[in-house]
């Protein structure tokens, strides 16, 4: 790889300037010599970086190494994983795989990196690993790797680092790879937040789902959590009841409606008018009107999207930002 190993010239310059130049002259690290590049001399690099590098070092030769992972052989990458102890050093190296298995079209070169997140010992491991799976199209991955390993299955781990990295991953992957558009990933979100037992993490993962895409029985799933123990949760629901695709949102404009008569906590009850606005935009406002008096703390609320309704703004974003000003 020739043009590999001139880039390592720099790059030698470039690690040694950044974990040297903060300490004296015999601190510094010695520069890198022009040498074959391999898994083993890039992850030296890495670990290096992570020890004593700075943010934009870390950066760089994580990026480095998932370039150079692209035309490095896969057996080489996999049982470099195994062995692999060190959380920081096997996400770098996890993410270079899942990149190497997107670029090659090849979901099953990741499976050594599901093992890991599924069957560490070690929680920080187990998150390192579900992290290097961010950004990539995961769902996928865990599908035609048989769905021995699924997102259902790691939202339930022990670790909360674990559980949080499950949630970064979905929504990552749904606004990063797929601009939301992906029914797939949209409906499995919505199931892992039914199968989490962290009310919090279920309440990230469907306050920012994507719902555009969504199925009836998708729609449905979300209804339920309506009644969840945790208001925390029922307000996630009515927030992604308001982006309900257009053949549902007759029904989910009722189940908010229900929710806004009947729920008694005030964030449950600012989340269903916040549905309702984002359901109807300028047809929502004889609806919003006539639940005025409900609950006379909400009247300030529907006022503030009656006035926002009123411009016509055919944007949500613009509608939403509107309606916050309004409410400073």
């Amino acid at each position: 790889m020739p043009a590999l190993m001139n880039k390592r010239w720099g790059r030698g310059l470039l690690v040694s300037f950044l974990l040297g130049a903060a300490g004296p002259a015999s601190a510094a690290a010695p520069l890198l010599t022009p040498e074959t590049c391999s898994v083993e001399t890039m992850l030296r690099d890495v670990r290096a970086a992570m020890k004593d590098g700075s943010p934009a070092l870390k950066h760089y030769v994580k990026a480095r190494l998932r370039e150079a992972a692209l035309a490095m052989p896969a057996g080489e990458l996999q049982a470099a994983l195994e062995r692999e102890h060190q959380p920081e050093v096997l996400e770098a190296l996890g993410a270079a795989l899942a990149t190497k298995a997107s670029h090659a079209e090849s979901p099953g070169l990741v499976q050594p990196l599901l093992a890991r997140a599924a069957g560490d010992a070690d929680p920080a491991a187990r998150a390192a690993a579900v992290r290097a799976l961010r950004a990539t199209p995961s769902v996928e991955f865990m599908a035609k790797n048989g769905g021995v390993v699924t997102y259902e299955q790691l939202v339930r781990d022990s670790s909360p680092e674990v559980r949080q990295a499950v949630a970064d991953n979905l929504l990552a992957e749904s606004a990063q790879v797929y601009s939301g558009h992906d029914r797939t990933v949209s409906e499995t979100t919505v199931a892992v937040a039914s199968a989490a037992e962290d009310p919090a993490v279920a309440a990230r993962l469907l306050g920012e789902v994507s719902m555009e895409a969504v199925g009836h029985e998708t729609v449905e799933r979300v209804t339920r959590h309506l009644k969840a123990e945790s208001p925390e949760l029922r307000a996630a629901a009515a927030t992604a009841l308001g982006g309900a695709p257009g053949a549902e949102s007759a029904g989910a404009r009722r189940a908010l409606v229900e929710a806004f008569r009947g729920d008694t906590n005030p964030a449950v009850r600012k989340a269903a008018l916040e549905g309702i606005a984002r359901l109807g935009q300028a047809s929502a406002r004889p609806l919003l009107e006539s639940l005025r008096g409900v609950d006379p703390r909400m009247d300030p609320e529907i006022d503030a999207w009656l006035s926002a309704l009123k411009l016509n703004l055919q944007e949500w974003h613009l509608l939403l930002r509107e309606k916050q000003r309004l409410r400073r």
